[in-house]
């Protein structure tokens, strides 16, 4: 059953979910794929949410399917493209260690789906370990360890100590 069909109130709840929910889709959907696989999935995300908005708002974790929806159709796409993850700059940027040059998003772009995206959302964004579970729909230790796995390997791919 369509949103549209269902009436201006359920409408107006999709709406609602998408001002205060679908920031957290968009933010997990970038750290898993980068830019444009990352927008291209969040918007076919939020648009089947739209139209099954009915059936999805009586979900206990909407935000966490939401999210679902965009990472099957972020891995058909980013398939499609060939391309690995992209993100908004390859600028390198000062090392606050000793002044030498990196590239974050060049080190991020080499992590995993999953480090990366647990990674961002704690780090990055300032979510907890709790919110970060529910949004990605994995476990709290799970998330635990992919932070910090994330965190060794961006360390080792920035050579920082």
């Amino acid at each position: 059953m369509s949103s549209h069909a269902a009436g201006p109130d359920v409408r107006a709840d999709f709406d609602q979910f998408a001002r205060s929910g679908g920031e957290r889709v968009r933010r997990a959907l970038l750290a898993y794929y980068g830019v444009e696989a990352g927008v291209e999935a969040f918007r076919h995300a939020m648009a089947a949410a739209s139209e099954q908005w009915s059936e999805v708002s009586a979900m206990t974790n909407p935000v966490g399917f939401v999210v679902r929806l965009g990472r099957v159709h972020g891995r058909s796409y980013g398939r499609w493209l060939r391309r690995r993850s992209s993100f908004p700059s390859t600028d390198r940027l000062l090392a606050a260690h000793d002044g030498s040059m990196v590239d974050l998003f060049g080190a991020l772009a080499q992590l995993r789906r999953e480090h990366r995206a647990a990674l961002m959302l704690v780090k990055a964004y300032g979510y907890s370990h709790q919110e970060t579970a529910a949004v990605l729909e994995i476990a709290e230790a799970s998330v635990a360890n992919y932070v910090r796995r994330g965190l060794s390997r961006l360390r080792w791919f920035l050579e920082v100590e």
